[in-house]
């Protein structure tokens, strides 16, 4: 679920950073996806995102506060990283349900135009993921997670191509039995004269457990405004290997307000 939300937020931010204005944004939405992440039981993952978010001609900042329901054993860590059974959490039965406020993630990303035209830009983001999930139910693990990233988009036509990777720190290694991850997207968007836009993209992270296997993703998305200050985004997506999803999708309502 990491590079098509990130990147349906951006573009949220870039089409208002054209207009040269300040904007802030308010989003909610609801994902649902199912898998077993390599194990022997399926998790189902309803994520419901509240966001707030505020930008400018080359930098933006977005807070994420989800509501979430897990059936089944695993553990949620984020939203760029997929369910994870890890051995230092009480295991859940294949059955059990749990639910309640995820993991706080806080962002911060600075544009940079590598070019007058404004073909190529440069992201980098930084986030922290607060805990303030119920560790003991498995909405998270309790464990202050910290992530780079960068990403490369190359504007052409009506066309928007990325690619980029980062890398994320899973809470302190003394304490914890979970790896430090890699991650990586690459897809494109697709802009029409009407304003909708349609996409697509490839994610891959590393395992961030021993013994599951990494983690590729390809996800496809429609977006299309409602009003001069309202988008909806719809999107699904499938998983290429055990260690991620077996498919999912989600709605996303966007309101932005220009100051």
């Amino acid at each position: 679920m990491g590079s098509r939300i990130l990147f349906l937020s951006a573009s949220a931010f870039v089409l208002a950073g054209h207009a040269g204005a300040q904007t802030m944004t308010v989003s909610a939405g609801a994902e649902y996806t199912t898998g077993d992440y390599g194990g022997g039981s399926d998790t189902d993952v309803l994520y419901a995102p509240f966001s707030l978010g505020i930008a400018g001609d080359n930098w933006s900042a977005r807070a994420i506060l989800p509501y979430l329901r897990l059936s089944g054993p695993g553990v949620f860590l984020g939203e760029d990283v997929p369910i994870v059974r890890d051995p230092a959490m009480p295991i859940r039965g294949a059955s059990e349900n749990v639910s309640g406020l995820g993991d706080l993630s806080l962002s911060l990303t600075r544009t940079t135009q590598l070019d007058e035209a404004g073909v190529w830009e440069l992201d980098i983001t930084g986030r922290v993921k607060v805990p303030t999930a119920d560790q003991d139910k498995g909405l998270g693990t309790g464990e202050t997670d910290y992530s780079l990233a960068g990403d490369l988009v190359h504007n052409t036509g009506a066309w928007s191509l990325f690619a980029g990777g980062g890398y994320r720190i899973n809470g302190d290694p003394d304490t914890r039995d979970l790896n430090n991850i890699a991650f990586g997207s690459l897809g494109a968007v697709r802009y029409t004269d009407s304003g909708s836009s349609w996409g697509f993209a490839y994610d891959y992270s590393q395992a961030v457990s021993d013994g599951v296997d990494e983690a590729h993703e390809l996800s496809s998305w429609l977006s299309f405004g409602l009003s001069d200050s309202a988008r909806l985004q719809v999107y699904g997506l499938t998983g290429l290997s055990n260690g991620g999803p077996d498919y999912g999708g989600g709605a996303r309502l966007i309101l932005t307000f220009k100051r």
